[in-house]
């Protein structure tokens, strides 16, 4: 598993954006023994073009790592990996990763140690491009606390939002969790947030895509997103995901 690497142009291109893999999709790998590594965790990578991860873990062992760069003001998303693994005791595997920095989606495999108290984790995910190994913790200069339930208020209003082909995003959310969306190619896109049914702090998305020049026209896509208040006093909103198949995927971020 090589591609914590650099940003990527995807198939998809301006529909991307929002074409989020459904949550537990991942298969393989299932079962926890002992306290799992659910939750959120943020460090370094080593053997990386990209120098930072943030990585959640759900609670049924589905993860998403997103690999980029944090700055002063915000995680800049360069691409992510995901998959679902398995807990046992310290010990978080993985057999079915998948890198998305690549098109298609490159496989790989993931090993890891973590400590539930103290929410660290560190590992490396191989695959035949090579290896990458990380290392982190509790995100320095978030205030995002996954065990709290997710609030509509904390994501509905107006969204600038840049997607990893670098292309702008205008996401509008109502008060009930409905959005709206276009990209700078005038892809236009709508759907739902919900909050996640295990009462964490995550969303799940379902959507459809409008016509040309979309290039998913007329098809659905569900996923995930979150947003975090930073210490800044600003907001961080990621949403990442893959299609259906996990042979392509996108991501896009933003702060307000």
């Amino acid at each position: 598993m090589r591609k914590f690497t650099k940003p990527y142009l995807l198939a998809f291109g301006s529909a991307a954006l929002l074409t989020l893999a459904s949550c537990g999709g991942g298969g393989g790998d299932s079962g926890t023994t002992g306290p799992s590594a659910e939750g959120v965790y943020g460090g370094t990578l080593t053997g990386s073009a990209s120098s930072d991860f943030q990585m959640l873990v759900l609670e049924n062992d589905e993860f998403w790592a997103m690999y980029g760069t944090q700055t002063s003001t915000q995680f800049i998303v360069a691409g992510f990996l995901q998959g679902s693994g398995a807990s046992n005791n310290g010990s978080f595997t993985s057999s079915n990763v998948r890198d998305f920095g690549f098109n298609p989606a490159v496989a790989g495999t993931a090993s890891a140690s973590y400590n539930a108290t103290a929410k660290t984790i560190s590992g490396s995910v191989a695959a035949t491009a090579g290896t990458v190994t990380f290392a982190g913790g509790p995100i320095a200069g978030s205030l995002y606390n996954y065990n709290a339930p997710a609030q509509v208020s904390a994501i509905s209003g107006a969204w600038s939002l840049t997607a990893l082909t670098g292309e702008g995003i205008s996401l509008t959310v109502s008060s009930t969790g409905s959005f709206s969306a276009v990209s700078a190619f005038g892809c236009n896109f709508s759907g739902t947030l919900s909050p996640r049914s295990s009462g964490k702090n995550v969303f799940n998305v379902a959507l459809t895509f409008g016509a040309s020049p979309c290039l998913l026209a007329g098809q659905p896509a569900s996923g995930i997103a979150i947003v975090y208040p930073l210490s800044s006093g600003r907001s961080q909103l990621i949403f990442a995901g893959t299609n259906t198949a996990r042979t392509v995927g996108t991501a896009a971020f933003g702060t307000r």
